[in-house]
């Protein structure tokens, strides 16, 4: 399954690269990542899709709740890849 993410983080440098490297340090792939600004110029919003079952989306938000530079994130869709239904 593919799961989008969209996660809410500081503006600052090197929040980018800490946010991956979790992904790549725990051995999670990132099928698609965006970043821009967000409203708040002190604010950027990521919008990350992911592919894995429900317990490796279960360990990217405990892990995304643990980075400091996080605000907030939500779960807004899984594709089921064997049917492509949402």
């Amino acid at each position: 399954m593919r799961h989008t993410i969209s996660i809410l983080v500081e503006n600052r440098f090197g929040v980018l690269a800490r946010i991956a490297g979790m992904f790549s340090g725990r051995g999670f792939n990132i099928d698609s990542l965006n970043v821009a600004p967000a409203n708040d110029p002190s604010t950027s919003r990521m919008t990350i899709v992911v592919r894995g079952d429900d317990t490796v989306l279960e360990q990217v938000t405990r892990q995304l709740s643990k980075l400091v530079d996080v605000i907030e994130f939500r779960i807004f869709g899984t594709v089921n890849l064997s049917t492509g239904n949402w």
